[in-house]
């Protein structure tokens, strides 16, 4: 449960990145609206909030199953399923930095959850 617990907390963090850059876009391709407007009126932002909103409910009962120093790096799988899914969604791209990134951060995860 705690694995499934996690996973879900990760997505939901990867969705609500990806709903706060598409707000990003629509606050850009709507400048003629005062700013607080263009918040107001972008439904990518109300979701992102409510990704992120229930990503923490969510990490909140994962902190209660395990201990912090072994669920917080496994987070860290987020900025991995980010950076493909910009890759995919915006046209972002991915060098081979980016990449040696992605595998350190895979190692680092594999380490730091071992006991």
């Amino acid at each position: 449960m705690l694995y499934v617990l996690l996973a879900v907390n990760i997505a939901l963090m990867v969705i609500g990145q990806i709903c706060f850059k598409k707000s990003s876009v629509f606050i850009e391709a709507h400048v003629e609206l005062p700013l607080l407007l263009r918040y107001a009126q972008n439904a990518w932002f109300y979701a992102g909030i409510t990704a992120f909103g229930t990503a923490t409910i969510v990490w909140i009962k994962v902190l209660s199953m395990e201990r912090l120093s072994a669920v917080y790096p496994m987070q860290s799988i987020a900025y991995i399923l980010v950076a493909i899914a910009s890759f995919f969604l915006f046209g972002e791209r991915l060098n081979a930095v980016n990449i040696v990134g992605i595998f350190a951060i895979i190692l680092g995860v594999i380490l730091v959850s071992q006991r």
